[in-house]
């Protein structure tokens, strides 16, 4: 049957001559997601000019980067090769390749988990603020109370 085919949130639909063949979910508590020929990949592709560990896709703060790991026969995002150990930021339809295997890896959904982590980190910090205005609040409460004692 082949690999799931996540319905919501980011992932890389693997294809081949457009029909998409699987894919790999980007959520949960994983951070990095291995490309390569080893069985260990998250992502494998077994095709000879594939390293065992080739490239890596990563998240960080909701978007992704895909980086090559100093393969032999590199990796492409939209036909542009890669510098070795050089995040590259990935964004919706633009196809990665590794090595000279005829599928590509598309990133599905991944400015949507973006904007979702920009709303949450403000959601946040707006919280944040409201606790410590609470705090003050109550401090300043605090130091009235103090202030009508000293008066007595």
């Amino acid at each position: 049957t082949g690999p799931a085919m996540p319905e919501d949130g980011p992932r890389i639909d693997v294809r081949r001559e457009g029909a998409v063949l699987g894919s790999v979910a980007l959520s949960g508590a994983k951070r990095r997601w291995l490309i390569g020929r080893s069985l260990d990949a998250d992502l494998v592709v077994n095709h000879p000019s594939v390293s065992r560990s080739h490239a890596a896709i990563t998240e960080e703060g909701g978007a992704f980067f895909v980086t090559d790991l100093g393969s032999a026969h590199g990796t492409k995002v939209a036909g542009t090769p890669l510098a070795p150990q050089q995040p590259f930021r990935l964004f919706d339809g633009l196809p990665i390749t590794v090595g000279g295997a005829t599928r590509t890896l598309v990133p599905v959904g991944t400015v949507a988990a973006l904007g979702a982590a920009v709303r949450e980190a403000a959601r946040e910090r707006a919280e944040h603020a409201r606790r410590e205005q609470e705090a003050a609040d109550r401090a300043a409460l605090d130091d009235d109370d103090d202030d009508d004692e000293d008066a007595s």
